[in-house]
């Protein structure tokens, strides 16, 4: 019931690849370094409008998450993952953006029918 077409929705997700050097506006590197994510992919799938209380608690009680994501699909979302929810990223030609993510993924929960996310809205 919670994965019925009617009640999806499309977001963006990207994935975490790790840390990179960060370069400065001549191409040299500053010794510093951020995280990098792959681009920005859309799916379809089901997002709650708030937290809200359920009969479980499916991440526990001390987990701090403002929404909740479930999909029956096989999704390669995961704790390092980034998404776009509320504001949907403008994607260049070679598939960049340089729109920011207002979620992170906090956790995910497997069962055997679906899959649930934790997300948490990044302040600004």
């Amino acid at each position: 019931m919670r994965s019925l077409e009617r009640n999806k929705v499309t977001i963006y997700f990207a994935l975490y690849n790790g840390m990179q050097p960060v370069l400065d506006e001549w191409g040299n590197d500053t010794g510093q370094v951020a995280p990098s994510y792959s681009n920005p992919l859309k799916i379809k799938i089901r997002v709650s409008p708030n937290k809200g209380e359920s009969q479980s608690q499916a991440f526990g009680l001390s987990l701090d998450y403002d929404r909740t994501m479930v999909g029956t699909d096989n999704f390669p979302i995961t704790e390092t993952s980034v998404l776009w929810i509320d504001t949907l990223p403008v994607i260049e030609t070679n598939g960049t953006t340089t729109t920011p993510f207002d979620y992170t993924v906090k956790r995910v929960a497997k069962d055997i029918n679906e899959k649930q996310y934790a997300v948490k809205k990044v302040v600004k």
